[in-house]
């Protein structure tokens, strides 16, 4: 899969949509506005660059305040994001989130998601009920899915048991997640509690966006797992 072209192409979608949008709008769940939500997808873009660059965590502000519009933050900040990864080798070592993955490529996959997510943030600012974005197709959304619990379940340290046993279904793609009491990948016993969407729907899921899904069985294990301190 080719990441950098999908970061290029939904960072593009981001920059058109807020050209457009109200600056003072609210995006959905996540509560900033759209000049918020810029600031801060503008922020994590420079972060990753100079992560990569220079193989060394550095510091970030959630939500900088700009001494630019949006647009020219955002769009200055895309630049260097996508100047860096493309400048760099791939397999170069780099400052990364993840335990396993220290090369420049970790960036390709995580920056894509992190801009797909925000995308859809951006967008709900002007249509609560606006679909996961289709800049990306479906087996892309269920890779993101998988994303998140690849990079961010294993620095999660120790969670509270689950209660049960959970399963994630895409519908379109037929991808699966099953996560145990523990939550342990891959369990093999029977689910106590399953989500059902298409992947789009369950990557907004899983991040806590958009709940277009169908939940069945045990909503307590479900309300556990979607409270878990696990997402950024």
């Amino acid at each position: 899969m080719e990441y950098l072209e999908r970061l290029d192409a939904v960072s593009t979608a981001f920059l058109r949509d807020l050209e457009s949008a109200d600056p003072v709008a609210v995006c959905g769940s996540i509560r900033w506005t759209t000049a918020e939500l810029a600031a801060h997808l503008g922020a994590v873009h420079r972060w990753a660059a100079l992560n990569a660059r220079e193989s060394k965590r550095h510091p970030r502000r959630n939500v900088p305040t700009l001494e630019m519009s949006p647009v020219e933050w955002y769009r200055e900040s895309r630049d260097i994001l996508l100047t860096a990864l493309r400048e760099l080798d791939p397999d170069a070592r780099a400052y990364t989130l993840s335990k396993v993955d220290k090369s420049v490529r970790f960036w390709h996959r995580r920056q894509l998601f992190e801009t797909l997510v925000h995308l859809w943030d951006l967008r709900s600012a002007a249509d609560a009920s606006a679909p996961a974005p289709d800049e990306v197709p479906p087996h892309v959304h269920a890779d993101g899915v998988s994303e998140l619990f690849d990079v961010f379940l294993p620095r999660s340290g120790t969670l509270a048991p689950l209660g049960g046993v959970v399963r994630l279904e895409a519908t379109d793609t037929g991808e699966r997640w099953v996560f145990g009491n523990g939550w342990q990948r891959d369990d093999l016993t029977e689910p106590t509690a399953t989500v059902t969407g298409t992947a789009g729907e369950v990557l907004l899921y899983v991040w806590n966006r958009a709940e277009r899904v169908e939940r069945w069985g045990d909503l307590d294990t479900l309300r556990r797992f979607e409270k878990a301190h696990l997402r950024p």
